[in-house]
């Protein structure tokens, strides 16, 4: 469609009195490569192109969507919409600013990066993992490409062109004894072409490799309330599901999160500085734009344990009387956008790792967090432990299995006691009412002095 037909639809958007209109259009391509058993287990690919319409009256959204992007089927699905807006006339004529196209620029495009090199890279590497032992019974590897065109036109005059692409290395390593079998898995991910496999991948899977295998000979643990000792990277999770929810305006603006009234209050000890940025160069979740046009930003969350902002969507601006801050989000045209995260990590502290070891006769070192629950509401969670090791008489020793972290939220950030200088970021998904979206999580080493550790009795 040309500028005109966009001002035409908005203008119809507009028409019985809503307060915003808005029009997101995509066109996306996702392809995964999968080896399995040694050889090339398939390729597949899945298009996405479609249409979304929002329309916001007083707080409240109004949102469709189709795969049919006529102009004709598009003024069809506006007029039943407006239906749910009565009031006024409303004959003011939308004005879109001229197109603005914002692209980050990539090296190496997906489709400029040869099939055969793809699969070359991930038979090398799986021959490279089973060499490691006879302990490996299984090895599943894979790429994910995904890229995407997106158009925004708002009622606010706002008229931008954008384009997302982000790669993905997956590895899980199977491993088997007797009657034992585990599994250890390990991902990088950038919004980057294939440029991203400057990256040394080899060392990860071999390492996951060996993590198996020693997670063969794991042991249970009773648990308790202890010390705990969480690795960088990933291990951030318990502070994205844990707070950083509670920090989006989907939940605070409904007053359904334990933080909502806490803004300029002290939630955490000082230690803690928690960051959002969507700007980050090259990180899984970074977008140059958000998915209702505006610039992305560096958010800071809680400032040396201060509560200082929350990430607020175009929906929520006004029930928070806060301006949208380049959080606004969405899987795909399916779903209306709203605040989500993006790179959200913990900034880095100047303690050591040999001082977190000291004075703990007995916790945990939980090296790989997996997923888990929480209630934004009450804060209260649930995260499983992928991989951990015990801590004896401040010294690391010997694996343990069946962990999981209990806990609250506001209890864990104010036990937040030492944070180290080693920022790591980790990728993976995260699920909301706009549906499932790329997310960066990160942080130092920590140490949280007490946290219930749920075992195996």
């Amino acid at each position: 469609m040309k500028k005109n037909d966009y001002e035409e639809l908005l203008t119809l958007g507009m028409s019985t009195g809503a307060d915003f209109a808005e029009i997101y259009e995509e066109d996306g391509y996702r392809t995964n490569y999968r080896v399995l058993n040694s050889m090339l287990d398939g390729i597949s690919t899945f298009t996405t192109r479609g249409i979304g319409v929002r329309l916001i009256k007083d707080n409240d959204c109004y949102y469709t969507s189709t795969n049919d992007i006529r102009k004709s089927n598009i003024k069809k699905i506006i007029k039943e919409l407006i239906k749910n807006i009565p009031g006024k006339s409303n004959q003011d004529t939308i004005t879109l600013n001229n197109l603005e196209e914002i692209y980050s620029e990539i090296e190496v495009p997906h489709n400029s990066y040869p099939i055969e090199k793809k699969k070359e890279f991930l038979l090398n590497m799986d021959k490279k993992i089973r060499q490691v032992s006879n302990k490996v019974s299984q090895v599943s590897l894979g790429f994910l490409e995904d890229d995407k065109e997106f158009l925004i036109a708002n009622s606010h005059g706002k008229f931008v062109k954008s384009k997302t692409c982000v790669t993905r290395y997956m590895c899980t390593v199977f491993t088997e004894d007797k009657e034992k079998k585990e599994k250890e898995f390990i991902d990088y991910a950038q919004a980057k072409g294939y440029e991203f496999l400057e990256k040394d991948l080899e060392t990860q899977s071999i390492n996951a490799a060996r993590v198996a295998i020693e997670k063969l000979d794991a042991e249970d643990f009773k648990g308790g309330e202890l010390p705990v000792i969480i690795a960088p990277g990933f291990g951030a999770v318990i502070f994205h599901e844990a707070c950083g929810h509670g920090l989006e305006a989907t939940s605070v603006a409904p007053k359904k999160s334990i933080f909502s009234n806490d803004l300029g209050k002290k939630i955490a000890s000082e230690k803690v500085t928690l960051i959002d940025d969507g700007t980050i160069h090259g990180a899984w979740g970074t977008n140059l734009i958000d998915d209702e046009g505006n610039y992305t930003q560096k958010n800071i969350l809680i400032e040396n344990g201060i509560l200082k902002s929350f990430l607020v969507d175009e929906v929520n601006k006004n029930k928070m009387k806060m301006k949208p801050n380049g959080c606004g989000r969405r899987e795909n045209y399916n779903f209306a956008p709203t605040s989500r995260m993006s790179n959200t990590y913990l900034k880095p502290g100047t303690d050591t790792f040999d001082d977190m070891l000291k004075g703990i006769k007995l916790g945990v070192y939980c090296e790989k967090m997996s997923g888990g629950t929480v209630k934004p509401s009450t804060g209260d969670f649930n995260f499983a432990v992928e991989t951990a090791r015990l801590i004896e008489n401040g010294k690391i020793t010997k694996r343990i299995k069946g962990i999981t972290l209990i806990g609250n939220s506001k209890d864990i950030l104010q036990n937040v006691e030492k944070v180290s200088s080693d920022l790591e970021l980790g990728s993976g998904y995260c699920g909301s009412k706009s549906g499932m979206i790329h997310v960066t999580i990160g942080q130092p080493t920590i140490k949280v002095s007490k946290i219930l550790v749920g075992g195996k009795e």
